[in-house]
């Protein structure tokens, strides 16, 4: 694991420009002349600026700079370093397993076909004012068609529209409790939904979990003490189809005991559903399960693409009024023109289309994992684009640094954890971004640096 380097910040002579281009310039002077070597953990933005006498927002400006020309690279939640692709011709041989997105499955074509029959769903009037702030009506009809077909309880009246999933979940954890809540989760979850909770000043309670996702008889404790302790009704925020990031299915047996501890301390239920896409047979939403309790997330990033930005929340019957506040104070209403576009998937076949070819393709890069990495990963979901490598906080921030060295970037444990854990941590590798070809390579790279870095 690479230590920080002891380059003292500088500026280059005044010739070169303004204040941020004499700091990058004296940072590629520094690279090119070894005192900062690859893999070197830079100083940071604020220890810069404070040597230096300049404003933190410069040193940001001068590391933006450097980390587009690929001298440096950023890794979330442990800091940026030396690249060992420092030649802009090398840039794109870093590769990026640390975002969990699809791989990309529409076509150029398809886009503009959709696109060009929009027109005919509006006129001019009505494009010139705002829709409901839940959405169009015909646009919640359709997407409660398309939730009722994977087994939602869903109407137009209980479902709203939303700017994705992590918005969606923000609305739920206000409007299902609010301020002071207890927040009972998985031991390491969605890190927007964990900034969430602490945005809200919610109390996060890390739950463990095994092959089969969050452990009913700890969770039971948990709620217990909350209703002891708290007077905010608790939330249970769950991901019970593919587990981000361990990747953990309930069995049906485990969704019925896991509503059974929640009915009996009356515990709002926010379920995470946004892999539903990968649910297997035989299982169903814990929203069908207990409807007047559950408040449902879903969205299309993970089964079209993460640029349309859409996502719906179901919601209890009767808890219109309270959503309704949170939606009027965070967004104008989502728009109708992208809600149009994917309504028009869902209506034609796209979206069942594409999300064949999508599990078709987890089920090959899943088995690329499997064949390079096999021997590290706890459980190998049946399908999806993420796995988890478990393991000690030390080696996983060792596997971290080492991997970006080497050209490999993969999600820092940090935003990952409800706590600090020593002994559990882990990587996740998110397999849906690289090319089948990057993905190869980067996997290859992954097992040299894992068999170098963890201990024997």
């Amino acid at each position: 694991m690479s230590s920080r380097s002891p380059w003292q910040p500088r500026l280059s002579e005044p010739s070169h420009g303004s204040v941020y281009e004499r700091l990058a310039q004296a940072m590629r002077e520094s690279i090119a002349a070894r005192e900062l070597a690859p893999g070197d953990r830079m100083p940071s933005h604020r220890e810069i600026a404070t040597h230096l006498g300049i404003a933190t927002a410069t040193v940001s400006k001068a590391f933006s700079r450097l980390i587009d020309e690929g001298h440096l690279s950023a890794v979330h939640g442990s800091g940026t370093f030396v690249s060992d692709f420092a030649q802009p011709s090398q840039r794109d041989a870093v590769i990026d397993l640390s975002m969990n997105v699809p791989p990309p499955n529409l076509g150029i074509g398809l886009l503009s076909r959709s696109l060009a029959r929009i027109p005919q769903a509006f006129t001019g009037q009505s494009l010139a004012r705002y829709t409901d702030v839940a959405g169009h009506e015909r646009h919640r009809e359709a997407f409660a068609h398309w939730l009722t077909w994977q087994g939602v309880q869903a109407s137009r009246d209980t479902v709203l529209l939303s700017h994705g999933a992590q918005h969606a979940i923000s609305l739920a954890l206000l409007a299902a409790s609010g301020p002071g809540a207890t927040v009972c989760t998985e031991a390491v979850t969605y890190s927007g939904a964990l900034t969430a909770m602490r945005l809200n000043r919610q109390i996060v309670q890390p739950i463990p979990v095994d092959r089969y996702g969050m452990l009913p008889a700890e969770l039971d404790r948990a709620l217990g003490a909350a209703v002891r302790t708290t007077q905010a009704r608790p939330i249970v925020y769950v991901t019970p189809t593919l587990h981000n990031p361990t990747g953990a299915t309930m069995s049906p047996a485990r969704r019925a005991e896991i509503v059974r501890v929640c009915r009996e301390h009356d515990a709002a239920i926010i379920e995470d559903d946004v892999y539903s896409l990968f649910r297997p047979r035989g299982t169903v939403p814990l929203q069908s399960l207990a409807p007047e309790r559950t408040w449902y997330v879903n969205s299309f990033s993970k089964s079209l693409s993460p640029s349309l930005r859409l996502g719906v929340l179901v919601i209890p019957k009767g808890e219109g009024e309270q959503v309704r506040l949170g939606l009027e104070a965070s967004t104008a209403a989502v728009s109708p023109i992208i809600a149009e576009l994917v309504a028009g998937w869902i209506a034609d076949g796209t979206v069942g289309n594409v999300g064949l070819a999508m599990r078709a393709e987890a089920e090959e890069r899943l088995q690329v994992a499997k064949r390079l990495t096999g021997n590290h990963i706890e459980r190998l979901p049946e399908s999806g684009f993420h796995v988890w490598l478990p393991m000690v906080r030390a080696s996983a921030q060792g596997v971290l640094v080492e991997a970006a060295r080497a050209g490999v970037l993969v999600t820092a444990p940090s935003t990952l954890e409800v706590e600090h854990q020593p002994e559990h941590s882990g990587i996740r590798l998110c397999l849906g971004a690289a090319s089948p070809e990057q993905l190869e390579r980067a996997l290859q790279t992954l097992a040299t640096v894992l068999a170098r870095t963890l201990p024997v």
